[in-house]
């Protein structure tokens, strides 16, 4: 199931918005407006268990739209 309209979230993937940890503090504050506070203590622990950093992003885009700045 799709969720629509999911939230933005810009990074550059060269720059420190392209740190994972910058990048789950983000979605931590958008989830925590949404008082989704279990649902974003899932989905850390999902990318805390990530392989790699593009499996991190996949998981993370679950929730929230990633977009790619260009640099």
């Amino acid at each position: 199931m799709q969720k629509k309209d999911k939230p933005i979230v810009e990074y550059d993937p060269h720059g420190h918005t392209g740190n994972i940890y910058w990048i789950l503090g983000e979605v931590s504050a958008i989830m925590r407006k949404q008082h989704r506070y279990t649902d974003f203590n899932n989905l850390r622990d999902r990318v805390f268990e990530a392989q790699s950093y593009e499996e991190a992003l996949e998981i993370i885009g679950e929730e929230v739209t990633l977009k790619r700045k260009r640099t």
